[in-house]
Formats: C-alpha cells, structure tokens, sequence
C-alpha cells in the first residue's frame, strides 16, 4: 500500500511542475519577446486554435503515458518510483518516449497559442537537450533493467515520432 501512495505522490508533482513550468514558459516568453523585440506572430483566431489544439493533444498523451505507465507498468515517470513492467502496451505501443513527445506538443502550443517566437524558440533547445538525455542515459538504464525485452521493443518502436512502419515484399530492401 505504501508504493501505491508513493505513486500518486509521484504522480501529483510530475503534474503539477508540468503546470508550473507551463507557467514560467509563458512568463519567460512574455519577457524574452519584449527584450529581444521579437515580432509576435499573429494569425488571428489561428493562434489560439492550433494553441489549444496542440496543447490539449499534448497534454492528453501525457496523461495518457502516465497512465500507462501507472496500470500497466505499476510505476511512474520518476526514477524514484520507476515502473516494475516494460510498458509496450497504450501509447507506449507507437513511441518509446510518449510523454515527452506530449509535453514538447503542449509547451509548443502554448507558445503559438500566445504567438510568441521566443516561447518557441525555448522549447525547442530544452526538449532538444532533454531528448539527448533520454537517449543516452534512460536508453541504456531500460537495456539494462528489461534485457532483450527492450531491446526487441527498441528495435520494432520509433524513439519519438510513430510512424508507419513500411513492409517490403520479401527480398526487398529500401
């Protein structure tokens, strides 16, 4: 019982600095574009459509991996609480990093949502810096942890973006 109050613990930080820094990004950009004199983009009702909608599919895979990872693989995102089971399964079955596919969408669309460069021009080194990390350290830590399991997962899921995966007549190769 004490590792399910652990998860949720967990899982109620993991969300609420979500927010927080959802909260900083804003004023951050506030401040960067009136420093900088970056030139807003505004397209009129356009910025706060694809803001919302990128913001809102972004958050949903996030809830939706953490959720995944709280059913399926009796854990949570953070290292502390990590899940017990290789998830593969939900979100987890499209990309090996979908929360963090859904955050970089959310914190996107709260930039263009506000039409700010500079927001955006925040995010995309952070998440750039965050997908290296990823890569490199939790790659190896999951190898470790789950064996020929994550390996064979590794091979058949994209890092980050699901794509199709194109089937060739056998014998071909492209």
């Amino acid at each position: 019982m004490q590792n399910l109050d652990a998860r949720k613990v967990v899982i109620a930080i993991f969300f609420a600095s979500l927010a927080l820094l959802a909260v900083l990004l804003v004023a951050l950009g506030h401040w960067l574009d009136g420093w900088l004199r970056t030139p807003a983009f505004d397209l009129g009702v356009a910025n706060p459509a694809v803001g919302a909608l990128l913001s809102l599919v972004g958050a949903g895979l996030v809830v939706w991996s953490v959720y995944a990872q709280y059913a399926i693989g009796q854990g949570t995102p953070a290292p502390m609480v990590a899940t017990q089971r290789l998830v593969v399964e939900g979100p987890y079955a499209y990309s090996r990093n979908p929360m963090t596919l859904g955050a970089l969408l959310f914190y996107l669309g709260i930039g263009a949502g506000m039409g700010s460069l500079a927001a955006i021009a925040v995010v995309l080194p952070v998440f750039a810096g965050l997908l290296t990390y990823i890569y490199s350290h939790e790659t190896r830590e999951l190898e470790g942890r789950f064996g020929a399991a994550y390996l064979d997962y590794k091979n058949r899921t994209p890092f980050l973006l699901p794509c199709p995966r194109l089937r060739y007549p056998r014998g071909r190769s492209f």
